[in-house]
Formats: C-alpha cells, structure tokens, sequence
C-alpha cells in the first residue's frame, strides 16, 4: 500500500492541532452534565502508573497482540477472537474506550490467563500513541468494528506494526461514507491499516470506494454472531421460580421511554387476552424512578422485581422487572419471543441474542444500524413495528400460534449459527502475521 504524503500529513496536522483540541473541549464540557463520560474520563487518571505496573507480568520472549475496543459490545465482538490468541499462548493487551467496555471486561479479567493488560486507551494526541506503541511493543495490533484513533493508527503504521480491523464496517448511513470530506480523511486512515476484515459484502465494497486498491480489504464475517453462540453455550441463565417454566415468557429487552410508550399498552392487552403470558422486562435504564413508573403501569398484575424474587408474592408474577444489569443476554434462553429496544432513538440493540436462543424478534423502524436485523426481517424470521397497532399486529399471531413462533425461532438461530465462523478466520489470519 502507498500512502500519499501531502494527503496524510495535512489531515494529521488538521485532526491533530485543530479538530481533537476542540473535540477535547467539549468532551470535558459535557462531563459535567454526564456521569457515564465523566467517569470515563476520570478512569484515565493515572494511566501510565497502571501500565507500567500490568506490563511487569509480561514475557517478553513470546508475542503480544494488542486489542483496541470502544465500549462493551466491540468488547463481546473482540473477545472470541483474543480467546483463541490466548489458547495458543498470545500474550494479549486490551485498551477500551468508555467505561463499560473497561467493566465488562474486568469482570472475566481472571478466567484470561494470558490478557496482561485492561485499560483505557489515552487521549489521540501523536505523543501518547507513541508512549503506547513504545510501552506494549506489540507484534500486531487489531481494532474491532469501527473505533479508529488517526494518531494511533498513523503511529503504528510508522512503526511497521501490522494492523488489522476486524468484523469492520462502514454502514451507507454513516457519516464516515456519505460525506465527501470524511472520505477523504479516512482514506488515510484505512491506508494505513494492513487487513481490513469486512463484515460484509456491502461493507467491503464501500472500504474499497473509500479506499481504491487497497489489497487487504476482504470479506471475513462478523465476529458477533461467533461471540453470541459462545455465550449461549457457556452463560447459565439466573434461575428463576419453577412457575417460569410453565409460562409463554416475553422478554422486553433493553427498552428505553419511547418504546416502552407504543408496547405497554398492547403488552397490558396481551396479558388479559392469554392467560399464560408472563412478561420479563429488562429497561435499558433501571432508575428507581423509571422502575416505579414501569411498576405503576403494570399495577393490574402480579409484579415483583428481580431482586425481590426471594420474597414471592402470593401470586406468581406476570411481571418480572429486572433491575440489575448484565442479566438480559442470559435472560433469553426462557423466552419464547422478544422485543427489543433501542430502534424508537437511534438504533436497535442486539437482535442476535434472542434469535441465537430460538425467540422471534419484534423490534421499533430504527434497525438499519443491524445488519443481521435488516436480514432477519427480509427472511420474515423477525418484525419491525411502526406504532401500537402494528405491534399489536405482530404480537398477537405469534402468541395465538405458539407452534409458528417456535418454527420462526428455530430458523432464526439457524440463521445465526450459519454465519458463525469470522472469529476463527480472523484468528487464522492473525496468527500468520505473527509468525
């Protein structure tokens, strides 16, 4: 690959001394108001200290391969791949962007053996990528999706470290390809990376328009699907009363407001019209008063939350609100179907986890950020709904017809178990460069 100088150094000096100071600045303004960015911020404090500290584990006659992520679900997207790295004896280096990819991956910190260090990635500025690349001295580094640092890349690049983006993709709505300018600078950016492994043939053919000629730019797949059927095969769901068992269980996952305003009142419809219906809701945001609200719709019912299932009601419950986190992926093995939140604000969440567990998906008109939501719905296999009635049109045949929803379900995880594989792929061709 050959980089175009002129081109390279005036958007370096551009991102670098014009565009990242004043994106700086705001990010610090808006920390005031935000807790989750504050803290995100705020977990840089002493970084170097850490490092230096994590990095004196290391041995330094075997290589390192450095993974770069930008929050919990590139997290989950990188980890099938760092597994195998680790299972052949990689020593791995992980760097985060938010505070949660930093918390979902300190949780499984000592089943790693081998992932020497969890932090977080320091600011972009061209000085601290290469403190960085001096400190890790990594023999490849792999960056999962999408979350691209310039500095970082240009530094690496300089230093001849082979660089890979996996599950990579380039959506027809981002901004990264419908302006003309952000092209152009990115242009740059995937030059430089050596293998970019596409999640799909739409996103390799927009990498290539971005990038003409580039050599590395080819289809792997998309290390979700790998990272969701490990999960499902490892992850034992919490236990639940025995009555669950007996139920047509819902799960509403990851709701925010505007969905919970167009499925609330079908879901309380629901429960008078089949009997058997019992509701897991798991809201995106578990404030205590977001949870009373939940609560205070759902007053009709036998209601008890998560936390409080030691204490039984009278009842058994129609209506289990979860208020802990990290419970929703495991929480799909009871469910016949599921709803998923996220598309009435900027994107649906992760479809993949309840069709992986045999449950149709009901998801708002916001799904093109998914990819496998947009092909779930071409297949008929999951359902896109616009407002009450056309939820309720969705909802009511499937649990009229319990026979029809397992039949969707079970081609649904056949459509996820078929595209596993990009995590071995991946692994492969990782494994070369360090040869």
């Amino acid at each position: 690959m050959i980089l175009r100088p002129p081109s390279r150094l005036l958007w370096q000096s551009l991102y670098s001394w014009v565009a990242l100071p004043l994106a700086l600045g705001v990010l610090w303004l808006a920390a005031m108001k935000n807790a989750k960015l504050h803290d995100t911020l705020r977990g840089r404090r002493g970084l170097w200290r850490r490092l230096e500290a994590q990095l004196a584990g290391r041995d330094p006659t075997r290589p390192l391969v450095w993974f770069h992520v930008a929050s919990a679900g590139e997290y989950l997207q990188a980890l099938p791949v760092l597994e195998r790295l680790l299972e052949n004896g990689v020593q791995c280096a992980l760097t985060v962007t938010s505070v949660s990819g930093y918390r979902w991956a300190m949780k499984r910190r000592e089943d790693l053996a081998g992932l020497i260090v969890i932090d977080y990635l320091p600011v972009d500025l061209p000085r601290h990528m290469r403190r960085m690349l001096t400190m890790l001295r990594p023999a490849a580094l792999v960056y999962v999706k999408y979350d691209l640092w310039p500095n970082l890349v240009w530094g690496a690049r300089r230093a001849g470290v082979p660089q890979f983006l996996v599950s990579a993709t380039l959506h027809e709505k981002s901004w990264r390809w419908k302006s003309a300018l952000a092209r152009h600078f990115y242009r740059t950016v995937y030059e430089a990376i050596d293998h970019i492994f596409a999640a799909s043939d739409g996103d390799r053919a927009r990498f290539l328009r971005t990038a003409p000629g580039h050599p590395g730019v080819r289809v792997l797949g998309d290390t979700r699907f790998d990272s969701v059927l490990e999960r499902k095969a490892t992850i034992a769901p919490p236990p639940l009363p025995p009555y669950v068992g007996e139920r047509t269980v819902m799960v509403v996952g990851s709701s925010w407001p505007p969905d919970e305003a167009r499925i609330f009142p079908v879901l309380l419809e629901a429960l008078e019209r089949f009997p058997a219906l019992m509701l897991l809701v798991v809201p995106h945001e578990i404030g205590e008063a977001h949870l009373r609200e939940i609560e205070a719709t759902f007053a009709g019912h036998p209601t008890t939350r998560f936390t409080r299932l030691e204490q039984t009601p009278p009842a058994p419950a129609r209506v289990l609100l979860v208020d802990t986190v990290g419970q929703l992926s495991a929480l799909y093995a009871y469910a016949a179907l599921a709803y998923v939140g996220g598309a009435f604000t900027t994107g649906v969440h992760n479809v993949m986890e309840p069709s992986a567990m045999g449950a149709p998906a009901i998801f708002g008109p916001f799904y093109q950020n998914s990819p496998e939501a947009v092909e779930l719905v071409s297949r008929g296999l999951a359902f896109s709904i616009a407002d009450e009635e056309q939820f309720r049109r969705a909802l009511f045949p499937l649990l009229d017809d319990p026979a029809r929803c397992r039949e969707l379900g079970g081609a649904a995880a056949a459509y996820v178990a078929a595209n596993a594989g990009a995590a071995q792929r991946a692994f492969e061709k990782i494994r070369a460069a360090l040869a």
